[in-house]
């Protein structure tokens, strides 16, 4: 199954809810029991008087500002979001602890000197026809998690964000994977903050392992051909692998000496196409031989997806979808990275970022970025998604060691999370959506691989 088709099961974009919820927030209080210290009364003394009535008069009170926001988030968990945001700003987080053992009671009794209003979206954000679709329906959000930053920048539906985030020192490359931040530039402009991001996979069933054991963490394609050899001779009328034509954008760099390579070695076509033929001719050679040993099927023998059918023990996946595989497979899923050149050299991740952008009309664009940023790079924040929110699969662009250690736990990708923290630096960033040009085109041309003889670069890009 493609990742595409993943997607349209799970997503909730296209029929996005509103759980606008607005948190009318004024002085914090304090509950008997706090870590959060008290926040001071504000100073009137200098405050003017003003007329409230012919009758008598009151101080005047500044209209608190409104942030709108898009997330695949329960209100809760923004509404703690920005109480956290609040104490931060103001001095008031207790250091000793952290997002993962803060009290969230006394983290609720910080109110922000702002309101916010949250939209429940995708986890996988929203394309810009879904942003459409929102707006017609009346909700404008100041910030929302994008599916696609090509996609968003191409609608002109978001806007430049470097004046809010010129004097942000949270992008110092030690503190996050700058070239994370680097896929919201274009021409020069960032147009949003990353804020999360999913790598690709090989997703497994374990009731399908073979006695000889998985393969190890990093393995060539000699090595996966042994597996799934292993498998077909344990589990007859198994598919060991389905839809084997699903590796071909992401193996590149396996047949290219480990080298980094573009999606569907779309860069290399462009700049050096004999070097990208070459490259391709290897691949369809190794995925080709999969499906003539046996070792590969796109359905199983009654026509049915096998993975659904529960008849395969291997699938390429991107990990944004790992939510549905664990709840479809309980406790049954384990992952594997893309095989790479050789045993010794893991090959580049295959990453996809998906970023927090602010809306084209927005006023509160400061404030949007401000509270961007926070969220995404913040590693207390960044623990308090963890620990509030199911995010199997979805991976931080901070490098904060706590935070990633909490992910390496996870029984199903903590592996995987941990050679992906080592590798991000040399990451391929790839699409991931229809709505962009090349995905799409990818998706279709393989579909049904084996439905024709021959395959070429030069048929997929039309020239």
């Amino acid at each position: 199954m493609t990742r595409a088709g993943i997607s349209s099961a799970i997503r909730l974009i296209g029929a996005v809810t509103a759980v606008s919820v607005v948190m009318m927030l004024f002085a914090a209080c304090r509950p008997d029991k706090t870590s959060i210290p008290d926040i001071p009364a504000p100073d009137d003394s200098d405050k003017e008087e003003t007329s409230a009535s012919t009758s008598g008069s009151s101080a005047y009170e500044p209209e608190l500002m409104t942030l709108n926001v898009a997330l695949p988030y329960q209100e809760s968990t923004v509404r703690y979001l920005a109480s956290m945001y609040y104490a931060k700003k103001n001095k008031l987080w207790d250091s000793s602890y952290n997002g993962m053992n803060f009290d969230l009671e006394s983290l609720s009794s910080v109110n922000p000197d702002f309101i916010i209003n949250t939209t429940l979206t995708s986890d996988e954000g929203m394309t810009s026809s879904a942003l459409k679709s929102m707006e017609e329906s009346g909700i404008k959000p100041d910030l929302f998690l994008a599916a696609d930053i090509n996609d968003a920048v191409r609608s002109g539906l978001v806007m430049p964000v470097n004046e809010f985030t010129g004097s942000d020192n949270s992008y110092d490359n030690d503190r996050i994977y700058s070239n994370c931040a680097m896929q919201c530039i274009k021409d020069g402009v960032s147009y949003g903050i990353p804020h999360t991001m999913s790598a690709e996979i090989i997703v497994g069933n374990s009731d399908y392992i073979p006695a000889s054991g998985r393969p190890p963490v990093v393995y060539s394609c000699t090595d996966l051909e042994e597996y799934l050899t292993a498998i077909k001779t344990e589990y007859p009328g198994v598919i060991p692998l389905m839809s084997a034509s699903d590796l071909f954008p992401y193996i590149g760099s396996t047949f290219n000496h480990g080298m980094r390579t573009s999606y569907m070695l779309n860069e290399e076509y462009k700049s050096t196409p004999a070097s990208a033929k070459y490259i391709f001719n290897d691949e369809m050679e190794f995925i080709g031989s999969l499906y003539e040993n046996g070792f590969s099927a796109d359905r199983d023998q009654n026509g049915a997806s096998p993975v659904y059918s529960r008849q395969c023990a291997l699938w390429v996946s991107s990990s944004a979808s790992l939510k549905t595989w664990e709840a479809y497979y309980p406790s049954k899923i384990y992952t594997l990275f893309l095989p790479s050149y050789d045993a010794d050299n893991q090959s580049p991740a295959n990453v996809h970022v998906y970023p927090l952008c602010v809306r084209t009309g927005s006023e509160n664009g400061k404030l949007a970025c401000d509270f961007a940023s926070f969220i995404s790079f913040d590693p207390d924040a960044q623990m308090l998604i963890q620990r509030l929110e199911l995010r199997s699969g979805f991976f931080p662009v901070t490098r904060n060691s706590a935070l990633w250690d909490s992910i390496d736990d996870d029984p199903s990708f903590g592996q995987t999370a941990y050679i992906l923290r080592q590798i991000l630096d040399n990451a391929e960033f790839v699409p991931a959506d229809d709505c962009d040009p090349v995905f799409s085109a990818t998706k279709n041309y393989f579909k049904d691989f084996g439905a024709k003889d021959d395959y070429s670069l030069e048929e997929l890009y039309g020239n």
